[in-house]
């Protein structure tokens, strides 16, 4: 509840503020506030790049300057050789990435920047991402672009020369670099596809066994209340002893935190939908897939309808959702503030609509 009063605060007072000002410049505010921080986020990341996987150490001192910022921390990961940028956690990283992604990629569409300039943000969403490490990350924001491209290319063909030339660009790119650094490109190509094999590594990595473990005992849970469910917050209570063994066995994750009576925070459900239908039933869980259905189907009528940037606006709403839809089958949490943000606005939209057409 507590949870929900704080994305819920958010949502009123992105409201609130959004009733004052045309879609159009809401959105562009928006936009080059996102932009601002991803500008941020990319340089402190670069830098982390070259220190962490390079080795370039006279960069460290740099980089640990950032220590000053109010509200950071550095953090450097030579480990794993993950890169987490302001956010101190790959997954935080992964999260924020996934919010911009869609604003970043609209760039491309817009007259403003000029040039080479307006695929800038849209290839180091991609840069930073692959260096995240992050394999949630990787798929979302390869789907959002993947829908993006699909969408422009169907709208018209001014936006389909344009996409014509990024992957024309992208293509020539890769060649190049793959005659300049062909083994090492296909390295970390073979490195992130292995990543990705959730069969292969569901028994080797730990994350995924804990992962899907409290998934399964929350639809375990759904099954024995499956009209209203167990009430909000109480999956991980009522999940406790249902922890599948071939997740338990062997596993730190649930020693150290999760299974752990010293620890006085719960463990997460990892996924929206299995912690939904296991605290609120099949009643909450329609509701909710209801609401997201909902906006998919908006966002769809309102490309169909609209034109100039009011389409691009709803373009970057559905793709933005889409994201969020997919992420959260590995979180489970309400305090993504994005779509939120997101929802405030796609309702400022409908009643700018409504006054228009009337």
């Amino acid at each position: 509840l507590a949870s929900l009063s704080i994305v819920f605060m958010l949502f009123l007072l992105a409201y609130n503020i959004f009733i004052e000002y045309s879609i159009k410049r809401i959105f562009f505010l928006l936009r080059k506030i996102f932009l601002y921080s991803f500008i941020l986020v990319c340089v402190y990341g670069v830098l982390e790049i070259f220190v962490v996987y390079y080795n370039v150490l006279s960069l460290k001192k740099i980089i640990l300057l950032f220590d000053y910022f109010p509200f950071t921390e550095v953090y450097l990961d030579y480990k794993f050789k993950r890169i987490s940028s302001f956010s101190l956690e790959p997954p935080f990283l992964a999260i924020y990435l996934m919010t911009i992604a869609s604003w970043m990629f609209s760039y491309m569409v817009t007259s403003k920047p000029h040039g080479i300039k307006k695929f800038i943000p849209t290839i180091f969403i991609f840069v930073i991402t692959f260096f995240s490490g992050s394999r949630t990350a990787l798929i979302v924001i390869l789907i959002q672009f993947v829908v993006f491209l699909l969408v422009l290319f169907s709208i018209n063909i001014n936006y389909r020369k344009i996409v014509n030339r990024f992957l024309l660009a992208g293509v020539l790119f890769f060649i190049l670099l793959l005659s300049v650094k062909g083994n090492d490109l296909i390295k970390a190509i073979d490195e992130k596809v292995n990543s990705l094999n959730f069969a292969n590594n569901l028994l080797e990595n730990t994350s995924n066994r804990t992962r899907f473990g409290i998934q399964y005992a929350s639809i375990l849970v759904f099954k024995e209340n499956p009209i209203i469910g167990v009430g909000f917050g109480q999956q991980a209570f009522k999940a406790r002893n249902k922890y599948p063994k071939w997740a338990t066995t062997d596993n730190y994750e649930f020693k150290l935190w999760y299974l752990n009576d010293k620890v006085k925070s719960f463990p997460p459900g990892y996924n929206i939908y299995t912690r939904l239908l296991a605290e609120t039933g099949v009643i909450g869980f329609i509701i909710f897939c209801f609401l997201l259905g909902l906006l998919v189907y908006h966002c769809k009528k309102s490309i169909k309808n609209s034109q100039g940037i009011e389409k691009i606006i709803n373009v970057v709403l559905l793709v933005s959702f889409i994201g969020f839809i997919i992420n959260w089958m590995q979180i489970d949490s309400f305090r993504i503030f994005g779509f939120w943000i997101c929802l405030a606005l796609i309702i400022k939209q409908i009643q700018e609509s409504k006054v228009i057409y009337e």
